[in-house]
């Protein structure tokens, strides 16, 4: 009787693979699990990882003393608008570097890459003094101008690679037929990079919901977004760990929900840019 041999190998990078995906996984399961934690076993040390009595105390805390229904709306607006004002520019201007620059295509690209190095921070005071010229401080509109500045060349540089995958003969056959560029556009080359085009506009979503520096300094209590409520738990007492976690994990709940509505368009969009036409 012939023994099959053991594959070494695949089961150790099997294990590896389930050790690094139990270490990434941690962080998310104690923030949620400390969320149903009684307040007082947030605070002991060491831990309590598994052994707790869950209650919803943390959850009825946070609602009753804070709006955070009116903050969750908040973040969904500015983020929403941010983010089709940022795909809306930077959809022609990544078709437009590629189809229509011809020289120094690649520094061009970079120089929209290093735009991300500027720290959000040193953003603030600008935006600040202009807000309050034009009076539009403590306003959405002034959080989707700073959001729209920081992600629109972020947005270029994630587009401009699935535009590449798509063969330019295909929109020399439309210009003989007498397309105009901006219909090919249109037609032809969104609906082709359709999934990366989605998996893009999520990245620019999640940017802009999880940001904390910009909406921290230009909101005011009408116009604060979610991420920033973090802060209130931070008193003078101590921190209110179980109310944090649980506000935390409120605030991860619609990224968590989109990406696994969507989770098919991230495959197709890894497939597209892999492959250059």
């Amino acid at each position: 009787m012939k023994t099959e041999l053991i594959n070494w190998k695949a089961i150790f990078i099997f294990l590896l693979i389930i050790t690094f995906a139990l270490f990434f996984f941690f962080p998310f399961y104690f923030m949620v699990s400390s969320s149903f934690k009684h307040p007082l076993d947030s605070s002991v040390y060491p831990p309590i990882i598994f052994n707790f009595e869950p209650t919803l105390k943390n959850y009825t805390t946070i609602f009753k003393k804070y709006p955070m229904a009116t903050y969750f709306i908040n973040s969904f607006i500015v983020a929403t608008f941010a983010t089709l004002v940022s795909m809306v520019l930077a959809i022609p201007a990544s078709y437009g570097m590629e189809r229509l620059i011809s020289k120094n295509r690649e520094r061009v690209a970079y120089m929209f890459l290093t735009m991300q190095l500027i720290p959000p921070i040193s953003m603030v005071f600008a935006l600040f003094w202009y807000a309050n010229f034009f009076g539009i401080l403590g306003t959405y509109w002034l959080l989707v101008i700073g959001y729209t500045l920081w992600n629109v060349p972020y947005a270029i540089w994630l587009t401009r690679g699935f535009f590449t995958t798509i063969p330019k003969e295909l929109e020399e056959a439309a210009f003989v037929d007498g397309a105009s560029r901006i219909w090919v556009l249109r037609k032809i080359i969104i609906p082709l990079t359709k999934p990366g085009i989605i998996a893009a506009t999520i990245f620019i979503f999640i940017g802009a919901w999880n940001e904390f520096t910009l909406a921290m300094f230009l909101t005011d209590s009408h116009t604060r977004t979610f991420p920033t409520t973090l802060g209130l738990f931070v008193t003078h007492t101590g921190i209110l760990w179980g109310a944090m976690f649980a506000t935390a994990t409120i605030g991860v709940l619609p990224i968590v929900v989109i990406a696994l509505l969507i989770r098919k368009h991230f495959v197709s969009a890894l497939t597209l840019g892999a492959v250059k036409g």
